[in-house]
């Protein structure tokens, strides 16, 4: 396999998109806007049931897909490793992953998918249904993993598919640089089962209630603790505020790019891959931290990955962000 600049594990999901009015039946029911739950069986009966008479936009989910996809759509080279069912979603998951690389993805079994609920403001509800991620497992990482620059973790639901990560995390050369994006459901599960990847970990994306859920600690308490377990960097996205920089020597604020909000879905996962990009480019994390705000800006003015941006899109950014210099990018 040829050398790539980001490779990505983490769930791979089927994303069903649902638009739904503020007289839903069952938003008191629901939870918070933002969060992110396993589906349990009833559960799952009782929105199929609410549903039914729905048609959802279908799009490929996860947090490191959404984020390989992204960047190889850009232009980069990315790959992913994780796992889908041997079946139509399945497919349908590869082939949204494309222009990434697909062939490390293991497939068995039903694909998971999450029902993702938009309420009238374009918040999100993420109801998951793990299935075939449940199984990821040492067995589906190659043994000689693709060169690569970066390596990006999020999460799965259950406890096994982490072995499967920390047995990837221990086959990259120790020059590849590792991005942690744990999100609500690793935070959940607290610090302790992840220091094998925090100390190795050279960008943490996290929001502020993550990390504070992550270590059980006030946020500038547990700042200070990921940072001494040898994180470099805390890439904290704040939202509609924008997103922080912390490290031991600097801390800075990244505004956010104005748009106009459809869905904030994958929102943070294409900030990964702009942040990522305008590292490739050698440009500097404060111009790094601009790109990605406005990757994700271009991500969440549409539904699913319909407007991540394109390398065309990408080239007059960068093109831009250099201050007219000629030979952008990877081309």
């Amino acid at each position: 396999m040829k050398p790539v600049d980001l490779l990505g594990c983490g769930a791979l999901n089927l994303d069903l998109i649902y638009r739904l009015p503020a007289s839903f039946a069952l938003w008191d029911e629901l939870g918070a806007p933002g969060s992110e739950v396993l589906l349990e069986p009833y559960l799952r009966r009782t929105l199929d049931e609410a549903l039914a008479y729905v048609t959802p936009e279908r799009a490929g989910g996860g947090q490191a897909a959404n984020t390989v996809h992204a960047l190889a759509k850009m232009g980069y080279r990315a790959a992913m490793c994780g796992r889908v069912g041997e079946d139509d979603e399945g497919a349908f998951l590869l082939g949204e992953l494309r222009p990434a690389e697909t062939r490390l993805v293991a497939r068995g079994g039903e694909s998971g998918r999450v029902y993702v609920l938009l309420d009238e403001e374009g918040e999100r509800r993420n109801f998951v249904w793990p299935a075939a991620n449940d199984a990821f497992a040492p067995a589906d990482v190659p043994r000689r993993p693709p060169k690569t620059r970066f390596a990006l973790f999020t999460s799965f639901l259950g406890d096994g598919p982490l072995e499967g990560q920390l047995t990837l995390l221990e086959r990259l050369p120790a020059a590849v640089e590792i991005a942690f994006d744990p999100g609500e459901v690793y935070a959940r599960k607290g610090v302790k089962r992840f220091l094998p990847i925090l100390q190795r970990c050279a960008y943490l994306m996290v929001t502020e209630p993550e990390l504070e859920t992550l270590c059980g600690l006030p946020l500038d308490e547990a700042l200070d603790f990921v940072l001494n377990a040898g994180v470099g960097l805390v890439v904290c996205k704040m939202g509609s505020r924008g997103a922080r920089l912390i490290g031991r020597r600097v801390d800075m604020l990244v505004p956010p790019v104005p748009t106009t909000v459809v869905d904030v879905t994958g929102a943070g996962d294409v900030f990964a891959a702009g942040f990522v990009a305008g590292l490739l480019e050698d440009l500097g994390l404060e111009a790094a931290g601009r790109l990605g705000a406005w990757a994700a800006a271009r991500a969440i003015s549409g539904a699913g990955r319909s407007t991540y941006p394109d390398a065309e899109a990408w080239r007059e950014r960068l093109h831009e962000e250099r201050g007219g210099d000629e030979g952008d990018g990877p081309w």
